[in-house]
């Protein structure tokens, strides 16, 4: 017995060598050949002769084994790559029934006098997104959304191109050609002002939180303002009037604070070290668009607005040794900032006045401007003393031929709309 199982012991060992050699053998041949992207290999043949390619475009296997990485197509335009692509052209996709429509968008564009560089098609643009949300252009079902100074190019459903028709007639009808807006920005120190304000309010619905949002009659305005610019601690921060329907109109004022942020080793500096200076932009940005509603009693805004404040840069001691020096110390700083932002989309009738309630917010002492380069108002900077203060907003559809003064007061102008130059978003 003891015969026959090392018999059997030594006949299991040629076949087990056999077995491992035959594997070894396998893996070798099925390893694939890679070639390096920017080689002078013709990519016209594919890499992998196991099996002819199915289409014009190049493609390998993983190359992780010998640490290369795989080539997914050889682009004449755009080189080697990893994606597979395609420079075939097919049918635009319509599985969702969508249409093409071209919108002629020259009584917006065209009809009125822009700054010089502006692009006042982008606030269609911009406008549609904002309705439709930007996903739906950019997912299935297939659809396009493009636009120059003449017109505008919409694939997409019936649904969407509805809502779209809706926005562009809005922009270019001539009845609300001639419409215009103001708004003001105004600041107290201390929100009481609602205790004898609010026989004036009545409260809509705002969606930021720490926003109160009221309309009321212009007699209540005037009655309002007459008020508010009794207190000492009113002002006025800015103010615009005659912004037509539909027009992005931006009231900015920014001033830039220059600090030493860090310093890193550098022989070829003077004190051995490189310093790295960076700005920081500390002021307000207020983007207002109104647009009138088709019913022709009701106006739709868009309200932005982005505060920066520095409250105070704080100092830090960071030691820079040197050769020369090697108890040298460099003093560079961290800001300390307060920021707000809001935006709101609101819709009331547009013979009311709108009236919107910050809150406490940061209050930056700058010089105030428009983006024409007006100036509104001058502050003294002072960082040391950074303030907050309740803001208001009031904005309201006024006539091209009369304008508001800083007490709430319509009256008249000489100012022609036909001969001025309308602030847009750039």
């Amino acid at each position: 017995m003891l015969f026959f199982r090392r018999f059997y012991f030594l006949l299991f060992l040629p076949v087990l060598f056999f077995c491992l050699t035959f594997m070894l053998l396998s893996d070798e041949s099925a390893t694939t050949a890679f070639v390096a992207p920017g080689s002078s290999t013709n990519f016209s043949t594919p890499s992998v002769t196991s099996a002819p390619s199915k289409t014009s475009n190049v493609t390998t296997t993983t190359g992780a084994a010998n640490g290369q990485i795989p080539i997914g197509t050889a682009d004449p335009v755009l080189g080697n790559r990893i994606a597979k692509i395609s420079n075939q052209l097919r049918e635009i996709p319509k599985d969702a029934e969508q249409i093409w429509r071209e919108y002629d968008i020259t009584p917006y564009t065209k009809g009125r006098k822009f700054l010089e560089g502006s692009q006042p098609e982008q606030t269609i643009v911009d406008w549609i997104l904002r309705q439709t949300g930007a996903k739906i252009w950019h997912n299935a079902p297939f659809g396009i959304l493009t636009v120059d100074s003449d017109k505008l190019y919409v694939y997409n459903t019936k649904n969407i191109q509805l809502v779209v028709a809706d926005i562009v007639d809005r922009f270019v009808h001539p009845a609300f050609a001639h419409e215009s807006y103001s708004i003001r920005v105004i600041s107290v120190s201390r929100p009481d002002w609602l205790v004898r304000g609010r026989q004036y309010l009545q409260p809509i619905p705002i969606l930021s939180s720490g926003v109160q949002g009221w309309v009321m009659e212009k007699e209540g305005r005037n009655l309002l303002l007459q008020e508010l610019s009794k207190r000492n601690d009113f002002k006025e921060i800015a103010s615009q009037h005659l912004i037509p329907n539909g027009v992005a109109h931006h009231v900015a004022s920014k001033q830039q604070r220059r600090y030493l942020r860090d310093v890193q080793p550098n022989p070829s500096a003077a004190n051995g070290y490189a310093e790295d200076w960076v700005t920081i932009d500390e002021g307000f940005d207020v983007l207002f668009i109104p647009l009138a509603v088709m019913d022709g009693w009701r106006t739709d805004a868009i309200i932005k607005l982005d505060v920066t404040q520095i409250n105070k840069m704080i100092p830090l001691q960071i030691e820079a040794p040197t050769t020369i020096n090697p108890r040298q110390k460099i003093e560079i700083e961290t800001p300390q900032v307060a920021k707000f932002n809001l935006d709101e989309q609101i819709r009331w009738p547009k013979e009311k006045v709108l009236l919107l309630d910050l809150g406490t917010i940061p209050l930056p002492n700058l010089k105030q401007t428009t983006e024409s380069g007006n100036v509104i108002t001058n502050l003294t900077k002072n960082l040391a003393a950074p303030k907050k203060a309740n803001i208001l907003i009031a904005i309201e559809k006024i006539n091209n031929s009369q304008i508001i003064n800083q007490t709430g007061i319509i009256q008249n102008t000489t100012t022609s709309g036909n001969n001025m130059y309308w602030n847009s978003r750039k």
